[in-house]
């Protein structure tokens, strides 16, 4: 049986970068001018087939203008380094395409929030806890393996997948990482995070920093042991001196690692049309989207 959402929360800018590489070749005509809009088309058409499956008040978080996590660390997913021109160009293109979809969702009556200062994640956790809250069971729709630290207490997320989708509960991402939800984010900041350009302390790859997360149950632990000279040491003695000088390092890795639950975001307010959206479907040329049983689908997600 199919789980259920009472809340469905879709990773926004994630979602739509996903899908502009499976609809790249998708491209219109717009006020005399060609521009890409497979991500649009890729995003509204996931959407669809998810809320379908999945059901649930829909909500889109999405990235904030600025990132407190660049501010603490510049190198963060490689901010301090110029891109080269041609992805410069895909980047223009994907910010043209988010104002496109934000714009049709806001039709849809879908609700959407940007992050003020953080990431798409910090909304994600924010929307989360709101929903745990409430009790309700809540679903974060995203490939990305940070937001598997949200995991526990009626809180699932569920991984795109070419064929099918992957659902993570807590018993599933301790099966995936070694390590439970609550552990997430410290065995990134030990382990290091290539996505993200986070280091990690070096040498410390996954196995071992699971175990030695899992024997001390915090990293503040695992540090306190390196320096102590803990006798139950579980791994390589070699590591202590690595995780001891490391320690300042970890700190800051942790901050970067840890999604915030308190954020603070913009809503970015819904103007459910039915019509505003079918005349932005049919300029777009997304004639399968605007057929009768798609349009109603399509509203559904703002219901």
């Amino acid at each position: 049986m199919t789980l259920r959402a009472d809340l469905l929360i879709l990773d926004g800018r994630h979602l739509l970068w996903r899908t502009s590489d499976a609809f790249r070749t998708l491209s219109t005509e717009v006020e005399g001018g060609t521009v890409p809009v497979g991500g649009v088309y890729g995003f509204l058409s996931v959407g669809l087939r998810v809320h379908s499956r999945y059901g649930g008040k829909v909500a889109v978080a999405w990235e904030g203008r600025r990132n407190f996590r660049v501010d603490l660390y510049p190198s963060y997913k490689g901010r301090d380094r110029p891109p080269d021109p041609e992805r410069l160009e895909i980047i223009q293109e994907m910010i043209h395409q988010e104002r496109l979809l934000i714009g049709l969702l806001r039709s849809m009556g879908v609700r959407q929030y940007r992050g003020v200062n953080c990431e798409a994640d910090d909304v994600i956790g924010r929307l989360a806890t709101i929903g745990k809250r409430c009790r309700a069971t809540t679903i974060v729709y995203s490939g990305d393996s940070d937001l598997r630290q949200l995991v526990g207490s009626g809180t699932y997320a569920v991984s795109p997948g070419k064929s099918s989708d992957t659902l993570y509960n807590e018993q599933q991402v301790v099966d995936k990482h070694g390590v439970p939800p609550v552990l997430i984010a410290e065995y990134k900041a030990l382990s290091g995070d290539s996505s993200d350009n986070i280091p990690g302390i070096s040498g410390v790859g996954p196995k071992t920093a699971a175990a030695l997360l899992n024997h001390y149950g915090a990293l503040r632990a695992v540090c306190r042991a390196a320096k102590d000279g803990d006798e139950g040491w579980p791994v390589a003695e070699r590591f202590r001196a690595s995780i001891r000088s490391g320690a300042e390092d970890l700190r800051l890795y942790l901050k970067l690692t840890r999604i915030r639950t308190d954020a603070p975001w913009q809503p970015i307010r819904p103007k459910r049309s039915q019509g505003d959206l079918l005349q932005q479907l049919r300029t777009l040329k997304f004639r399968t989207l605007a057929a009768p049983a798609e349009l109603h689908g399509l509203m559904n997600m703002g219901k």
